[in-house]
């Protein structure tokens, strides 16, 4: 008759780390406020009331399509900072 014994887990990467976790939820947090921020900030300027903030000229464009411009670019710089942050683990 043979015993059989329990396989242990792996502790090859399987294994839940919650440290790591929690600094990589911080650190999405603070990336989704940074994106929040100029996402907002681009909607606001771009309403009725602050019309003559959007109409303001930077090198000859609107602030408002800056802005705009600005929210992609913001989008797209997150993106990869969290992809590569998730990468990295």
């Amino acid at each position: 008759m043979s015993t059989q014994t329990p396989e242990k887990p792996s502790s090859g990467g399987d294994a839940f780390d919650e440290t790591t976790v929690k600094r990589k939820l911080a650190s999405a947090i603070k990336l989704l406020a940074i994106f929040c921020t100029a996402y907002f900030t681009a909607a606001v300027i771009a309403t009725n009331e602050f019309a003559h903030i959007a109409g303001i000229l930077v090198f000859g464009i609107p602030l408002a399509v800056i802005a705009g411009f600005l929210v992609f670019v913001v989008g797209i710089i997150v993106t990869r900072m969290c992809l590569a942050q998730d990468k990295g683990s």
